[in-house]
């Protein structure tokens, strides 16, 4: 018999890595357990198949179901481990009918799913501007335009409408639904008045508070985390484009004017070249009169002095080629004036517009010399 990976011999294997006991039922059939989990289109998990052969609830007893699920929805997260830890609660059934818009509904989804999902979603757990914390209990919407119709419960059993992104929430509920396909079919499950009835008579207050307060700032801890994520993602994405229309702007500068652009490129190219070749020749001329120092050929005063004069010339000659640069590309970019605010001066810098014209030409050149070579080959 094949199952999924969720599924192994006798045994649930959680979202974790925990794998729990399974009690199997006495009833099952092969045709039952060859029953799938098809894939829509759309990504989420639809059952397939033979349908069970228990009796349909009627909408009033669905209804009172849902209200039990979500009058105590609070009391099942603070007791997640037990449940968690006994497969016939874990796969209790909430008969609450979820699913996505143009495919239908998800399988029913148990105590087991919500649970998983809650600890494991972080957009599934919401909360107010004061803090208040409620978890989503109905998942229906449509991933194509994002738009949904989800509900959300508070400590206190109120129900309201849950403003959500659709596409962070149903992505992990489906899958964990699919997750528990076999062994919903292979293993006994108690009924949602019985786990009920059993928390309520065990919980005591000290356990609930304690229980959901842990909860609680997981779940905070882990919404941020993932925000944080999020929106690091989002900021590297705009700095990306931001890079990227920015220099598209300085190659049309440069282009509008680019045989002046390129005269002074050429001109500034000349003083870093002769500064460079300066910097080589101060450098073996200081070594030299410190060697002269060191046989006592050359005073130390005198070396001290003559040295200086080498390195004061360097940063004039350094001195120079900035200023040049620096009037040359302010007047042939009076655009860069446009842009005094603190946040874009490395934006519409004259470092970065040099950076950018520097660049401009050495693939101009490059691209020129590939179409040489090619024309001779």
């Amino acid at each position: 018999m094949e199952t999924n990976n969720n599924c192994i011999e006798n045994g649930i294997r959680l979202q974790d890595g925990r794998i729990i006991q399974g009690y199997r039922k006495s009833d099952v059939s092969m045709e039952d357990t060859s029953r799938k989990s098809a894939l829509d289109t759309t990504g989420a998990y639809f059952s397939i198949g033979k349908k069970p052969g228990k009796p349909r609830l009627t909408p009033d007893e669905e209804l009172q179901l849902r209200n039990l699920f979500t009058d105590n929805a609070f009391l099942i997260l603070a007791n997640r481990e037990q449940i968690l830890n006994d497969s016939r609660m874990l796969l209790t059934p909430v008969p609450v009918h979820n699913g996505i818009a143009y495919s239908g509904e998800f399988e029913t989804a148990t105590l087991g799913v919500y649970l998983e999902w809650w600890m494991n979603a972080p957009y599934s757990v919401l909360f107010d501007e004061d803090g208040t914390m409620s978890l989503i209990w109905f998942v229906s919407g449509s991933p194509l335009t994002g738009g949904n119709s989800c509900s959300k419960v508070y400590e206190d059993g109120r129900r309201e409408t849950a403003r959500t992104h659709f596409s962070d929430i149903w992505p992990k509920f489906a899958d964990i639904i699919a997750d528990y396909h076999d062994a919903k079919l292979l293993y006994q499950a108690y009924s949602l008045p019985e786990v009920i009835d059993i928390l309520k008579r065990e919980t005591t207050t000290e356990d609930y508070v304690r229980n959901i307060t842990a909860f609680y700032r997981q779940a905070l801890m882990a919404l941020y985390n993932t925000k944080l994520a999020n929106w690091k993602a989002r900021c590297e994405e705009v700095c990306g484009q931001r890079t990227f229309y920015q220099r598209k702007w300085f190659n049309t500068l440069i282009q509008s004017r680019q045989d002046k652009v390129k005269s002074f490129y050429e001109g500034y190219m000349q003083r870093e070249e002769a500064l460079k070749l300066r910097e080589e020749a101060v450098k073996a001329e200081n070594r030299r009169l410190k060697k002269m120092m060191q046989d006592r050929v050359l005073p130390f005063k005198r070396y001290r002095l003559l040295k200086n004069e080498n390195l004061q010339e360097l940063s004039k000659m350094s001195d120079d080629l900035t200023e040049y640069g620096r009037k040359g590309e302010e007047a042939l970019f009076p655009e860069l004036a446009d842009h005094p605010e603190e946040a874009d001066k490395a934006l519409y810098s004259y470092t970065s517009m040099k950076t950018e014209i520097r660049k401009y030409f050495q693939d101009a050149g490059a691209g020129s010399a590939d179409q040489r070579a090619s024309s001779r080959s």
